[in-house]
């Protein structure tokens, strides 16, 4: 145990309300239906820009216009609430939805517009959401006692990752049985009850510092988040890593599709889908029971990390269907806790001044890396794949670049990947799995911050601050045991 100087109580809020774990609740449900309604759009109006648009500039302007702002402005969305607070953050966002979703109703009831306004209202959407996730997601040291933060966090994965799995299919379904204009009113219906929510809970308001500077840019309260969070040894490297896992799982996108889709047909793959989604279900619901890992970063961190990576391995030596989503289930449910225990730790070891900010500068570099792994995946693969059964003049292992969607020649990779259309995708998913696993042991042996994070750096939470003086000394983490189940 190390014992630190306690920080100024700088931060000061009000006490935790008594309702504050229902009031997280409502507030919380209130925005998965929020962000439910922004991502059945995305399906609704059914826009593919590889499809819809022919010139490869505009391709490519229609993709930065629907994913490119989120990590521009997610740093400049989490200076806002930490300057403004949370409720005006869920608002602004809320309404701009409803607004944004109520013109594109009457778009599609009037036939004006087009495909362009389609990706500009998605675009849109993307935009506020920056808000709403650095709200959302900043609010829980508010309303939570600390030894709930794990089980508050354990749903955090559902907020986005339910509707990029789950939401195609009941899009699908909706929009066999109604009109997709009468889907996106409905949809403003959901936004509407979120609206409603925020405007009647009451959350804790945070009082700035004496010694802030009210009057500085948004991008200098970035700046500052950024400093603080490099002044604390670990948590840089914590991102860095939640930015690597979540550029897996933009090739995973991409590679998963190819290696499904080579031996079994959309009902396959809609069966791989669900498998991943109940993956993320389960795991959220056990957090939500028990919280989560006792050792934040070994076991939900580092240890759920390299459960990812042998899932991703496991599910691609052979074209196997129940292989595949059962490799789904575990690879998706243990990323559901490495994005729990991360959100754990943060809300720990960051001042809810700076909270905001820190989700912003999070999300910036997740959903980046995100953007670099689909992109690159894809640019790969038409690079490697599309040219199914072209020799490419020899290569490691007699790779030729037919593997994708032919049949392997090496009798060295049929060995490890098994045969048949797709196993280029599998083998590229296998290498996916052994560079996480790689990564997680680099970071085990030879980043000894990382370890410390939960034993070096003191917990910073309201309550904390509120409890020390500027002049004791206080053992870390003595006010309440941590989310994991023991004293920090």
């Amino acid at each position: 145990m190390t014992n630190v100087e306690a920080e100024p109580s700088a931060v000061r809020s009000d006490a935790l309300p008594a309702s504050g774990i229902r009031t997280y609740i409502i507030l919380w449900i209130s925005q998965w239906l929020a962000c439910a309604a922004v991502s059945f759009t995305v399906f609704v109006i059914n826009v593919n820009i590889f499809v819809d648009f022919s010139a490869v500039w505009v391709v490519a302007l229609a993709y930065a216009v629907l994913f490119v702002p989120f990590p521009i402005l997610s740093p400049f969305a989490g200076a806002f609430v930490d300057r403004y607070g949370q409720r005006p953050a869920l608002l602004i966002s809320n309404i701009g939805t409803l607004v944004n979703l109520s013109i594109l109703a009457y778009v599609m009831l009037t036939g004006s517009g087009g495909v362009f306004y389609a990706v500009c209202a998605v675009g849109i959407s993307t935009i506020l959401r920056t808000l709403q996730l650095a709200a959302i997601e900043s609010v829980v040291p508010l309303l939570v006692p600390k030894r709930h933060y794990g089980r508050a966090n354990g749903p955090r994965m559902l907020l986005t990752g339910t509707f990029v799995l789950a939401g195609p299919l009941l899009a699908y379904l909706l929009s066999s049985v109604f009109a997709s204009s009468t889907i996106v009113i409905a949809e403003c219906v959901l936004v509407v009850i979120a609206i409603v929510v925020v405007f009647r809970i009451q959350i804790p308001v945070v009082e700035k510092p004496s010694g802030d500077a009210v009057t500085q840019s948004l991008g200098r309260d970035v700046v500052d988040a950024y400093r603080t969070l490099r002044a604390r040894n670990g948590l840089l490297t914590m991102v860095g890593f939640l930015a690597i896992v979540s550029g897996v799982l933009g090739a995973l996108e991409v590679a998963a599709s190819g290696t499904v889709l080579g031996f079994a047909d959309d009902s396959g793959a809609i069966a791989v889908s669900t498998s991943c989604w109940l993956g993320m279900v389960v795991a959220s619901i056990l957090m939500v029971v028990w919280g989560v890992p006792r050792r934040l970063v070994m076991g939900g961190l580092l240890g759920a990390g390299l459960v990812f990576a042998a899932a991703l391995v496991a599910a691609s030596v052979r074209p196997n269907l129940i292989l595949l989503c059962v490799g789904g289930f575990i690879a998706m449910g243990s990323l559901a806790v490495v994005i729990a225990t991360f959100q754990t730790v943060m809300h720990l070891k960051v001042e809810q001044r700076f909270l905001g900010r820190a989700v912003g500068l999070k999300n910036a570099a997740v959903t980046l890396s995100h953007i670099v792994g689909d992109v690159g995946t894809l640019v790969l693969g038409i690079s490697i794949f599309a040219n199914s059964g072209k020799d490419s003049g020899g290569g490691v292992w007699g790779w030729r670049q037919g593997h994708g969607w032919d049949d392997v020649d090496s009798p060295f990779l049929e060995v490890i990947i098994g045969d048949g259309p797709g196993r280029g995708w599998a083998l590229f998913m296998m290498l996916i799995g052994l560079g996480v696993g790689a990564v997680v042991a680099y970071l085990r042996y030879r980043k000894p911050a990382l370890l410390r994070v939960e034993d070096d750096l003191p917990d910073v939470t309201p309550v904390d601050l509120q409890s020390r003086s500027t002049e004791d000394l206080a053992p870390v983490g003595v006010t309440e045991p941590t989310p994991g189940g023991r004293s920090a």
